[in-house]
Formats: structure tokens, C-alpha cells, sequence
């Protein structure tokens, strides 16, 4: 097949990533890819080196000031279009709601139109109205021939905005179990950096500070923690406004828990922050599809407690806690119940390779792509 991938950019994100991967590991399975960016804006180069031999073009080196980049994101399309043309694709993959239209008003009328497939990685109705308009825009006016959800709320907020397709699937993302391992060695060094001590125990938050993620049930969770486990630390990893973060702190100061609490940004060293950990907690209220954070913290044998939305319910089944949203006295219940059982982390490990593999994740989006162009031809 001849395959053209299509996303955001290669600076940041979990979807990004994923279409990164997919990339590489379909050129190794023999496919021409060509990966096509909207902008250029610090790449990832660990997100580069995952493309592999996959040939990269980006449609935009720089972004029109103010109001003229809406003209810009509105006119992209027949940039899309030469790309799709000059590569003579069988069938372009978006992701994400700008790509997904822009491929769409893409392919409207080409001769030798490739098909058309749509990336989900959103199940939230709440984002802003530069996000809501291409999906606007694809309801009405555009055509996909498929639909790729990594998540079954995903797949039922894009019917419910009136994004449809005849072949639809829901296909998990794939989940590096080589990169994301548990690390003893990794562990002690990442505490020892953190001072926080071997016996005591260690919750951690990994996402962007927003009001979706939740961050006063956690720290309210946290506080019930602190009176059965009063050794225990929390670490929260990820950037966001410093009014909103001010604001958290302001909170973490009123409950009397803000010396247990570590506030670090963007960390690089991941995985070795996964090992670190005792439990990951998830406190989102609403927004998450399939949330990588979870899986990647199971990978390293760190069991999980997180809130049932989008897909996390499935993917920590026994090997974690699924609460409710909004509940902190659930929230800390989950937490004191899963570091007691001290088998979940090698079970949440096992988890992820038998269901949320990379090699599962590529060969049903490649079945998929294939039956789209057999079945139709």
C-alpha cells in the first residue's frame, strides 16, 4: 500500500507519537509511507527516529500571525492535496480534528482519489471553538470512508458531533513495552533525586495542568491518603498556566499537604519516573479517549488508579482501581487497596503486552487500510 499519514506536527503528544510509530513500523512491514505534518515547530526527535525510513514533508514552515491563521489552517487543504497527488496514495490516515478535515476537503474530487480515513483521539465535548470548527466542518460538507477511534468514547462523541463513516473500528493505541519497563536501578536514583525515601509511598500525576485532569479531587484524595499513610509523597509531572498552577498550590497549602507534594514540570526521564512510583493516579473528569499514561505506568509494572472515563476502565481491569469521577474518599481508597496488593504490578505489566501491544495496534490498523482498498475496489 502507499499510505499517507497525516497529523499536527511532530513537537508534542500522545497521538502524535502513536502516528509516529505507526509509520516506522509500517515502512518495515514493506508499505511506502509519506508522513505529512501541518508545521514544523521543534520536532520530537525521538518522535523522528520512530518514523524510521518514512519519508517526512512538512505542508507549512511557519504559522500566519493573529486572525490571517485561520485563513491559512482554511487554505491548507491544497497543500494536502499536491502532496496526496504527487505521492499517488492509495489511502491517507488523519489525526486529530484540523488533519481530518483538511484530508477530507483533500480528496473531494481528485482523480484516483485515494481513500479516506479519520483518526479519533478525543472523546470530550468541551474544546475550544478553533477545535470545534473543523469537525463543524466535516460533519457537514465532508466525506471519510473510514473511522479509527482508540477509544469507544471517542468513536460515539465524533457520531454525536455527526463524524461518521461506513467502515469504523475501534483500535487501541500500541503500547512500547522495550522503552516503557520496570527499572530498579532507575527507581532508586529517580527517588534519591526526589528525597523521597525507599519505604515510603509515592503517588504521581502525569499530565498537563487543566481543569479536565482534575487536580483538586487528587489533591483532596491525596490529603485522605496522608492520614492512614502520613510518609507518603506526591509528585505531579506536567506544565499549564501559572495562575492555574498558583492556584493548586494555593489549595495544596489549605488542606496542609503542600511539603508532600512536588510540582515538576516536564520531566523527560519518563519511564524512569514510572518505576519510581508506587501508584499513577488518574483524576480526569472528562476529555480522555485512550490515555497512554496509564498504559505506559502499567508497562513498568506501576498499577493504576484512575477515574472511569474514556478507555481506562478496560485498560487496568484487575491490575488497577477504576473510581468514580469527582470522588477523592474513592480516590484514596483505590490508592491504600492497590499498594497493599503487591502483585498488580507485574499483572498491569502482563496486561499491557497480552492486549495494548505495538504489534497489535499496527497489524489491525494495516488489516483495516487493506480491507477499506480490497473491498472497495
Amino acid at each position: 500500500m502507499r499510505i499517507a499519514i497525516f497529523t499536527g506536527s511532530l513537537a508534542t503528544g500522545g497521538a502524535e507519537r502513536q502516528f509516529a510509530l505507526l509509520a516506522g513500523q509500517l515502512v518495515k512491514r514493506g508499505h511506502e509511507v509519506l508522513f505529512l505534518t501541518m508545521e514544523s515547530r521543534f520536532d520530537n526527535p525521538d518522535y523522528l527516529k520512530l518514523l524510521g525510513d518514512a519519508d517526512h514533508h512538512v505542508l507549512q514552515e511557519s504559522r500566519w500571525p493573529g486572525p490571517l491563521r485561520l485563513i491559512q489552517l482554511l487554505g491548507m487543504w491544497r497543500s494536502v492535496r499536491r502532496e496526496l497527488f504527487q505521492f499517488n496514495a492509495d489511502v491517507v490516515y488523519s489525526s486529530l480534528e484540523w488533519p481530518n478535515w483538511l484530508a477530507a476537503r483533500a480528496v473531494s474530487g481528485m482523480r484516483n482519489r485515494p481513500f479516506c480515513v479519520g483518526g479519533i483521539r478525543n472523546s470530550s465535548e468541551i474544546m475550544s471553538w478553533k477545535r470545534r470548527l473543523p469537525i463543524t466542518l466535516l460533519a457537514k460538507r465532508g466525506h471519510l470512508d473510514g473511522l479509527i477511534a482508540n477509544s469507544r468514547a471517542g468513536l460515539d462523541e465524533s457520531h454525536r458531533s455527526g463524524v461518521k463513516a461506513n467502515h469504523e473500528q475501534v483500535i487501541c493505541n500500541g503500547i512500547d513495552s522495550i522503552r516503557f519497563r520496570p527499572d530498579d536501578l532507575e527507581r532508586a536514583r529517580m527517588r534519591s533525586e526526589l528525597k523521597v525515601p525507599t519505604d515510603s509511598l509515592l503517588l504521581g500525576h502525569v499530565g498537563r495542568i487543566s481543569p479536565m485532569k482534575d487536580h483538586e479531587t487528587l489533591l483532596r484524595g491525596f490529603a485522605q491518603v496522608l492520614k492512614s499513610m502520613p510518609e507518603s509523597h506526591l509528585v505531579c509531572v506536567g506544565d499549564g498556566p501559572t495562575a492555574r498552577i498558583d492556584e493548586l498550590k494555593s489549595l495544596a497549602t489549605k488542606l496542609g499537604i503542600d511539603s508532600r507534594i512536588q510540582w515538576l514540570g516536564h520531566e523527560s526521564r519518563i519511564s524512569s519516573l514510572y518505576s519510581a512510583l508506587d501508584v499513577l493516579v488518574m483524576s480526569s473528569r472528562d476529555g480522555e479517549g485512550f490515555p497512554n499514561v496509564v498504559c505506559e505506568a502499567m508497562a513498568c509494572e506501576t498499577p493504576c488508579v484512575v477515574t472511569d472515563v474514556g478507555e481506562a476502565r478496560n485498560i487496568v481491569g484487575e491490575a488497577g482501581r477504576t473510581v468514580s469521577v469527582g470522588n477523592p474518599d474513592e480516590l484514596a481508597l483505590g490508592v491504600i487497596q492497590v499498594n497493599r496488593e503487591k502483585e498488580l504490578g507485574a499483572m498491569a505489566r502482563r496486561r499491557i503486552e497480552d492486549h495494548f501491544s505495538v504489534e497489535n495496534m499496527v497489524s489491525r490498523t494495516e488489516a483495516m487500510l487493506q480491507d477499506l482498498i480490497t473491498s472497495s475496489g
